[in-house]
């Protein structure tokens, strides 16, 4: 086994010449010349000011969306009529099982039918249109 002793000592750094004499001198030469290392005022700002406008920004767009609704109501309406229509096409839904899970009331159905066939005629101007035909 190899004592420390044995194992020869070699050079590996290679110093420059008097560079450990001139090291003090560099180094007090920059400390005493505060204005080597300052940064520009400007550098403060950007460091402070912008994460305080990007919070901001996102501040405003957080704050200023629009409401959405919710509500099973409200997300049924933002759905698109055709594409209700084309979804309950592609199903193996029936009508009466669709029929059997909705439970409507006179109102609910006739306001159905006013939409969907969208005459609004009143029961005198009905019969003067089926007298007419006849």
């Amino acid at each position: 086994m190899k004592k420390l002793e044995d194992i020869p000592k070699k050079e590996v750094f290679d110093v420059p010449e008097g560079y450990f004499e001139k090291l003090p001198g560099m180094i007090q030469s920059r400390v005493s010349n505060p204005g080597a290392f300052s940064r520009p005022a400007w550098v403060y700002g950007l460091r402070y000011a912008l994460p305080a406008v990007i919070l901001l920004a996102v501040a405003i767009f957080w704050f200023n969306r629009p409401a959405t609704d919710r509500s099973p109501e409200g997300l049924l309406a933002s759905v698109q009529t055709e594409e209700l229509v084309a979804y309950l096409n592609d199903t193996d839904l029936t009508t009466d099982e669709l029929l059997e899970q909705v439970h409507l009331d006179g109102t609910d159905a006739s306001e159905i039918e006013n939409d969907v066939y969208g005459l609004n005629i009143s029961a005198d101007d009905l019969d003067t249109i089926l007298d007419d035909i006849d």
